[in-house]
């Protein structure tokens, strides 16, 4: 099963946003699409995923000239290898990434084999926090801390009013809890929302308006709620599949039993 691609068209920008299936973590890939050139923007979880959003690259006819990788979470960086463009991330990011991919790499290769990399591919630079005109459109690169992830890259295009906040945010996709950063993912919530931009690009689900602020934050609520009561991962499964049963993304709710229960099976 292939994913969804969903465009986002602006005045000097379209943007392609590749949803994987279920198998794939319901991951997002952003490829911005500018006058002369790609950006792509996360690299998939599978390498048949990542090799699906690079045909469609491809199939736009311009050359690719970055990668960017927003965090140090599989779903986002094991593809990389598929794409044959400069890969960048933020400092922190990419030194996560060079300390434990190959180790991340080796775990979810010996669970599905062939369809995910077995060796991390190596970040080529850093990413700052700052405005950067490519190719004649202005982006904003935002470092942000201790939400989701501990380090991660948003990419803002301010004169096309379009944020990519990847796994700040999803879009009635079960949330990966396992860092258990409620407080300051919440607070980055609320202040990523006063941000002037309305089309807001998550990580996971497709893409949609600023209400996805309040969506995240009330799972987020439910969650932390949800996990204080629960005695294994499977209770919290089952718990949060029941409040939120039309929320994509079950294969996430299994991959953090062992973060937030210390299960080895998952």
């Amino acid at each position: 099963m292939q994913g969804i691609v969903t465009t986002t068209d602006r005045s000097l920008v379209r943007i392609h946003t590749y949803t994987a299936p279920e198998s794939g973590w319901v991951v997002n890939s952003h490829i911005v699409e500018l006058p002369t050139q790609l950006l792509l923007v996360d690299a998939q979880y599978t390498l048949s995923n990542a090799r699906a959003v690079a045909a469609h690259a491809a199939a736009l006819g311009k050359p690719l000239t970055r990668v960017y990788i927003t965090h140090c979470h599989p779903d986002h960086f094991l593809g990389a290898e598929v794409f044959n463009a400069p890969r960048f991330a933020p400092e922190a990011v990419k030194a996560a990434i060079e300390t434990v991919g190959d180790q991340v790499a080796e775990k979810e290769h010996s669970r599905l084999g062939n369809a995910v990399a077995r060796r991390v591919t190596r970040l080529d630079h850093a990413v700052e926090a700052g405005i950067e005109t490519i190719d004649g459109v202005i982006f904003e690169f935002r470092l942000l801390r201790n939400a989701e992830s501990e380090d991660a890259l948003t990419v803002a295009l301010p004169e096309e009013d379009v944020i990519i906040t990847q796994d700040l945010l999803s879009n009635r996709v079960h949330l990966f809890l396992g860092e258990q950063r409620f407080d300051g993912w919440a607070a980055a919530l609320e202040e990523y929302e006063k941000l002037p931009y309305r089309s807001v690009l998550g990580g996971h689900g497709l893409p949609a308006g600023k209400e996805l602020y309040n969506e995240t934050l009330s799972y987020l609520a439910v969650a932390e709620s949800v996990l204080a009561r629960c005695g294994d991962g499977e209770d919290l499964k089952v718990q949060l599949v029941r409040r939120f049963p039309d929320y994509d993304g079950i294969v996430l709710l299994d991959r953090q039993k062992r973060f937030l229960f210390d299960d080895s099976r998952a």
